[in-house]
C-alpha cells in the first residue's frame, strides 16, 4: 500500500542521511587529525643523560608534521620523511641540547637533550728504569 511505501521511502531517507553524516565527520576527523596531534620529535640518539669524552656529538631524530626544525636554535633541514641529522660540539661539563619544531599552524614542540662532557683523563707518564 502507499502507506507503506512511503514509511519505507522515510527509513532509507535516514538510513542515508545517518550514514551521510557518518561519513562527513569520518571525513572531517580524518583530515584533522595531523592539526589536533600537532608537530612531533622523536629523538634516537643521543639518549639524555649522557656521558661522554667525545666533544663532537651527533643528535639524529625524525620530525613530524613540521615546516622549521632547530637544533639549539640554528635551523636544521630534514628529510621528506621528517629525519634530521645535526653534529654539536659540545663544553666541557654538563650541555643542554634544545630541538625546537614548529607547524604551519605556529605550534611549537621543544625537547632537550642533557648531555656531560667528561674531561679526558690525564696521561700518566711512565718511566722505566733498565738494569
Amino acid at each position: 500500500t502507499t502507506n507503506e511505501i512511503m514509511e519505507g521511502r522515510k527509513i532509507i531517507k535516514w538510513v542515508v542521511t545517518g550514514i551521510t553524516i557518518a561519513l562527513i565527520a569520518g571525513y572531517s576527523c580524518f583530515v584533522l587529525y595531523d592539526y589536533f596531534r600537532g608537530p612531533r620529535i622523536i629523538i634516537s640518539s643521543p639518549e639524555s643523560g649522557l656521558s661522554t669524552t667525545t666533544p663532537i656529538i651527533n643528535i639524529a631524530g625524525r620530525a613530524i608534521h613540521v615546516n622549521t626544525l632547530a637544533v639549539n636554535d640554528a635551523e636544521t633541514s630534514f628529510d621528506l620523511k621528517g629525519n634530521f641529522q645535526s653534529q654539536l660540539i659540545l663544553a666541557e661539563g654538563y650541555n643542554i641540547m634544545k630541538i625546537t619544531a614548529k607547524d604551519h599552524y605556529d605550534r611549537t614542540v621543544e625537547k632537550t637533550i642533557e648531555l656531560t662532557l667528561l674531561p679526558k683523563a690525564p696521561k700518566v707518564a711512565t718511566t722505566t728504569i733498565g738494569y
